[in-house]
């Protein structure tokens, strides 16, 4: 009976070692990589395929810098054209539908506004995901039929075009459009880092005040 009790003591001090062990080896794991490695990607669907040159961001800055000389000389139709070439170029460039956002504003065009702040909105959302997941993003505003209204929105072929054109944009980055034997799977933010500093700085000094608020109750 002695040998027996000690024997189950010798287990459960097992168990309990090895299951400090468990403990101790998940704090050493990162939470980036627990999201990464739980994380599944829908099948990829293969993008529209646009002529060799359709993206150009050395053109496109040029083009949003005529823009921004445009909008400051008040002549709103240069402007306007400017930018929006510039977005056909490189339609990742949060300043450039900023700028947008103030050209319409100013033209008093409400329907070029909201397509413009649609689409911000939309590039500030994709901070920190996968690019498979932003591309997989705009291939579904792409698939609406014209007309189709979403959330108070009204898919017109404007915005079903540039949908399109971001979904071939991020499809670019698809870990599985590469060609190295194990790419990597970046997020958006990291291919494309034109999300604003203070945005990311906001949202941080938000969660640290929420933390200290935690800590003195």
């Amino acid at each position: 009976m002695i040998e027996r009790g000690s024997n189950s003591k010798t287990a459960l001090v097992t168990v309990l070692v090895a299951a400090l062990g468990l403990s101790a080896c998940t704090d050493e794991v990162p939470v980036a990589k627990l999201h990464h490695r739980t994380h599944v990607s829908p099948p990829a669907v293969e993008p529209p395929v646009l002529p060799a040159g359709s993206f150009d961001e050395g053109l496109a800055a040029q083009r949003l810098q005529d823009g921004k000389i445009a909008l400051q000389r008040a002549d709103l139709p240069v402007a306007r054209s400017a930018t929006e070439a510039a977005l056909a170029l490189w339609p990742v460039a949060i300043e450039a539908w900023e700028q947008l956002i103030e050209v319409c504003q100013q033209q008093g065009d409400d329907s070029c506004r909201r397509y413009a702040t649609f689409y911000h909105a939309k590039l500030v959302m994709l901070n920190g995901l996968p690019m498979r997941a932003a591309a997989l993003g705009f291939e579904t505003v792409a698939a609406n039929p014209p007309g189709a209204k979403v959330d108070d929105m009204v898919y017109d072929q404007r915005m079903l075009d540039m949908a399109t054109r971001l979904w071939v944009f991020c499809s670019r980055e698809d870990p599985s459009h590469a060609t190295a034997a194990e790419p990597t799977e970046s997020t958006f933010d990291e291919a494309y880092p034109y999300v604003p500093a203070l945005l990311v700085i906001g949202l941080a000094a938000g969660l640290l005040t929420g933390i200290k608020a935690v800590a003195n109750k």
